[in-house]
């Protein structure tokens, strides 16, 4: 991502470049940005006390003008969905640590923000784990967060009996299971299983999906309601990063927010006379009459991805968001929008990437005679690198075609000198026997692969683990079959190697 590697013709999109000396600077700027902190307070407290968990620090900590967060945001996919959801939250706590190293007489608290709000059930319904989609079949409309919990139970048995046998088998399933029982939402069930994982670790899990919040607010869904105040300013960063040549990546409406209810999210448009309109219900309102439903029901009005970052940074005292590649390109589209409503825009930082080999894998890996970074290549390159090492060099053709080569050039040399026509005849004759040379050495190579057969079957079982659809394992594989293995150990790894501000693809072997 050009972000990463510090194009300069992205400089215009973001305000602090990411790197730790320049946390000092925004601190200082974010100190200009006040939130309502006893606001933050008692939303975190009840919703904590919901799921019946102490706050992992003191009131006064989070109260105070000296803390800030460090925040990262995702869905809430079933049981923690692919492994990158976990790389998020780790990278998060990982930088928190570190400035609080940095700066002793600061607090900075790691922040998960629950996407329960999204409505795209097909997105958070599954996982997957030892190459099996698992997935939790139900109907679903509206806030994914806001659903109740039928059906889940039955997924979480599922998990009970996959890893009876594993070492930390029965750990997974109480997580779980506690987790269901202290929940009535799907919200709280997941935010109540992040609690669980990381807690030791000072995370706050926090859901945004409340009416005070949202209250607090107000000025700004009035400022989208009436102004269109987002697409003012998003089309246009767009554009100008479209001739950097960066392309648009979250489509911006004239209004950028959701009307939600019991199993509803529908979108809210602009009508010719100055009203509004809900897309699927085609209900619609005057401009007095949806400002009086929002100033009554702000928890009906849900922002969008557009939207969204602005309400978030409006509501904590935030001073980095850690977000993969995707998600960062869409933050730079916002600078100017969070400008003109006056929220800062904090720094944007990539989060980690990792690759888990587990004992096992290792051991394959080894038998199979390759290194972990032979893996990283395309399954055609593997298998000739393989064949190679494992013949000695003795499958390279190059040697013996630049004889043969050489041979008719030197041949050709001398008929020019008696026959022209004789000499291209020669070199005709060359083509012809190159290509004649390069089916035999393809026999050869075939030969090899079958009585290389079983190793090849390993590496390509290696490969498809590893790689699952030809993708990153990160962005398909659960958690839970780590942490069946490794419990909290899992957890405290990926901490320590998660470091955001470090920029590498990191691999983690037990």
């Amino acid at each position: 991502m050009a972000y990463m590697q510090h194009d300069p013709k992205l400089s215009p999109f973001y305000k602090y470049e990411p790197v730790k000396e320049n946390f000092s600077k925004v601190i200082s700027a974010r100190k200009k940005f006040p939130v309502n902190r006893p606001l933050l307070l008692a939303t975190l407290k009840k919703q904590y006390a919901a799921l019946e968990v102490a706050l992992p620090m003191p009131d006064e900590v989070i109260l105070s003008e000296n803390t800030f967060t460090v925040t990262t945001a995702h869905q809430p996919v079933l049981f923690t969905g692919p492994l990158y959801h976990l790389y998020k939250i780790a990278s998060t706590i990982n930088l928190s640590l570190q400035l609080k190293a940095a700066h002793p007489d600061h607090h900075f608290i790691p922040v998960f923000v629950l996407g329960a709000e999204d409505h795209d059930w097909a997105e958070t319904n599954h996982y997957f784990l030892f190459g099996k989609k698992h997935q939790w079949e139900r109907t679903a409309s509206g806030s994914a967060g806001r659903l109740n919990l039928e059906g889940l139970d039955a997924l979480i048995e599922e998990v009970r009996e996959i890893f009876k046998n594993a070492p930390k088998g029965n750990e997974i399933y109480s997580i779980l299971k506690h987790a269901f029982q202290k929940a009535t939402t799907y919200a709280q069930f997941h935010q109540a299983l992040l609690i669980s994982l990381f807690h030791e670790f000072g995370l706050v899990v926090f859901n945004m999906d409340e009416v005070e919040l949202k209250r607090a607010f107000l000025p700004v869904l009035e400022k989208e309601l009436t102004e269109s105040i987002s697409s003012k300013y998003v089309p246009a960063t767009q554009v100008l990063l479209e001739k950097s040549g960066f392309k648009p990546q979250a489509f911006c409406r004239p209004i950028n927010l959701f009307y939600m209810d019991d199993g509803i999210r529908e979108r809210i448009e602009p009508t010719e006379d100055g009203g509004f309109i809900r897309v699927d219900s085609r209900i619609s309102y005057t401009k007095a009459e949806i400002l009086k439903e929002l100033h009554s029901h702000p928890e009906r009005f849900s922002p969008n991805v557009i939207l969204r970052p602005l309400y978030q940074e409006y509501t904590l005292p935030n001073l980095a968001y850690i977000g993969g590649g995707g998600e960062l390109a869409y933050w730079l589209e916002r600078k100017t929008q969070f400008e003109a409503v006056g929220v800062h825009f904090p720094m944007l930082i990539r989060r980690n990437s990792l690759l888990l080999i587990d004992e096992a894998t290792t051991t394959q890996i080894e038998k199979a005679g390759l290194k972990w970074e032979d893996l990283l290549d395309e399954y055609d390159v593997i298998v000739k690198t393989y064949l190679h090492r494992q013949s000695g060099g003795d499958l390279t053709f190059e040697e013996e075609q630049k004889l043969i080569h050489d041979a008719y050039k030197a041949l050709a040399t001398k008929a020019e000198r008696i026959d022209p026509t004789l000499a291209k005849a020669i070199l005709a004759e060359e083509s012809k026997q190159a290509k004649s040379f390069e089916q035999l050495g393809s026999r050869l190579l075939r030969a090899e692969k079958q009585l290389q057969e079983t190793s090849l079957n390993r590496i390509k079982k290696l490969k498809e683990k590893l790689f699952p659809e030809g993708g990153l394992q990160e962005r398909h594989d659960n958690m839970l079959s780590f942490y069946a293995d490794h419990g909290q150990d899992l957890i405290r790894s990926l901490i320590t190697v998660c470091n955001p501000l470090e920029e590498k693809f990191t691999i983690l072997s037990w």
